[in-house]
């Protein structure tokens, strides 16, 4: 039982041979059965004439007569002729056919009936096969008998039995049981090979694929699966697995590249908060010189701090825990909130700020995470948008291509903008354009890839467009539930 719930191809290969051998012998039961009502058809057309012409000279016999059907005594017809009380008013043969009851009266009704009796040394006994088994009866000496009605007669109504032997054709039958034997026997014996060999040569591609995929591991993701394989289905699976690899391999790459990155940007301020205070402690130092030491220590723990608050809110985002979703968050006071936390830092940097809601709108998000996706973007406009520059904040009511209904945030700025080459890794954990490589300049790396996944984990997408010196635009679709 364990093989078979584990072998699906000794499965397929039983099921495969059990319905090949079922239709067989299906068609071999199916030509048997048509060969003996064949043979039978014959014998009974044969009957009913004799039974006719018996019926029409039978006013005129006054004596027993052999109706001959062949050469040889087998071949002997068999007349009889019974009356309404069940006497035998004639017979053509010393031997006596059988007579049974039931099927005399319907005959005395009109009806013409067709029976099987069996003999043994010339001694006749009605059959006591069931129905079912009547197609499989022919025996040596067995007689196909009718019971043909005769109404008119000078001494009233009578009932004329004909038999005639089957003995030819019970030969045929049997021959024909051992020739359909022989071939079932024959045909189970190469329909199981068959099956086998269909079965065996069927997995023999899936057999190499695995032996390819069992070779690939983490130090050989950059390998794909190169089996040539003629089966639809199994070049789908084939193309499925290697891209299924190609998403590990960039997965693996990625998650290296971030651990390296984090441990990288981890070390530069470790180095330089060690540095700083081992300078500091070298000599005696003024309360000046001690404060400037210890104001350079706070920035670097604060960097540490964010960088760390950062990785966290990632791994958050990542794991696929379930985010605190609030129903129908407006995002008019929130924005406005976020507006005003920046304020401080937008006036020093003289820039403008400029909101645009077409109305209260409401969506149900994760309130501190929208939150956090406003200040990421908006902080980022502010640091990349030169002295007398404008931020323009825009939120309308939008529905994305599947006709969902949605709300539209946009922020465009007039910074720097972003170079075409950078443009397509912007979203990436850790990546930083040229522009945005000093820590005073820029910040880790990881404010983008945390706002695209706050927004994908809302159902949403983002978007941004931008062009060298000419500013940047973001835009982000967020439905009103999900």
């Amino acid at each position: 039982m364990r093989l078979w719930q584990n072998s699906l191809p000794l499965r397929l290969a039983v099921i495969t041979g059990t319905v090949f051998i079922t239709v067989l012998f299906t068609a071999l039961i199916a030509s048997y059965v048509t060969t003996d009502y064949l043979l039978k058809s014959g014998v009974d057309s044969a009957l009913t004439s004799l039974a006719r012409s018996t019926a029409a000279g039978w006013p005129n016999k006054d004596r027993s007569q052999d109706l001959l059907v062949g050469k040889g005594e087998e071949h002997r017809s068999y007349i009889q002729v019974i009356d309404r009380q069940g006497r035998l008013v004639y017979t053509s043969n010393q031997e006596v056919l059988p007579m049974e009851g039931d099927l005399l009266q319907q005959a005395f009704h009109g009806e013409e009936i067709f029976t099987d009796a069996v003999g043994h040394n010339g001694h006749f006994a009605a059959s006591s096969l069931p129905e079912w088994v009547r197609p499989f009866w022919p025996e040596k000496g067995g007689v196909r008998i009718i019971y043909f009605p005769l109404s008119e007669g000078k001494d009233g109504d009578y009932v004329i039995q004909v038999g005639l032997p089957v003995t030819e054709n019970a030969k045929i039958l049997f021959n024909l049981r051992k020739i359909l034997l022989a071939m079932s026997l024959g045909a189970v014996i190469v329909v199981v090979a068959i099956s086998a060999y269909l079965v065996w040569s069927t997995f023999k591609p899936l057999r190499k694929i695995i032996a390819v995929a069992k070779e690939i591991d983490g130090s050989t993701l950059t390998s794909r699966i190169e089996v040539p394989v003629r089966d639809v289905t199994l070049n789908h699976l084939v193309e499925v697995l290697n891209a299924m690899l190609k998403r590990l391999e960039t997965a693996f790459v990625t998650q290296t590249r971030f651990v390296n990155d984090a441990a990288h940007d981890l070390r530069t301020p470790l180095s330089a908060l060690r540095s700083e205070l081992e300078i500091t402690l070298r000599q005696q130092r003024s309360e000046k010189e001690y404060i400037q030491a210890l104001k350079g220590c706070l920035t670097e723990a604060e960097y540490m701090g964010s960088l760390t608050d950062n990785l966290l809110a990632l791994a958050r985002f990542d794991s696929g825990l379930r985010m605190e979703i609030e129903q129908k968050i407006s995002l008019g006071p929130l924005l406005q909130r976020v507006n005003c936390e920046l304020g401080e830092l937008a006036e020093q940097n003289q820039i403008s700020v400029i909101m645009n809601l077409e109305k209260d709108l409401r969506i149900d998000c994760d309130q501190l995470a929208i939150e956090r996706l406003l200040r990421n973007l908006l902080h980022n406009g502010i640091r990349y948008t030169p002295a007398g520059g404008l931020i323009e904040l825009l939120i309308r009511d939008r529905s994305d291509l599947g006709g969902r209904g949605g709300v539209e945030i946009t922020i465009r700025d007039t910074g720097i903008g972003i170079s075409s080459q950078d443009l397509p890794y912007i979203f990436e954990r850790f990546y930083r354009s040229d522009g945005a490589r000093r820590r005073d300049g820029g910040g880790s790396g990881l404010g983008l890839s945390i706002c695209q996944s706050i927004v994908k984990n809302h159902g949403g997408a983002i978007d941004i467009q931008s062009e060298r010196g000419r500013g940047t635009s973001v835009t982000i679709w967020l439905p009103y539930s999900f």
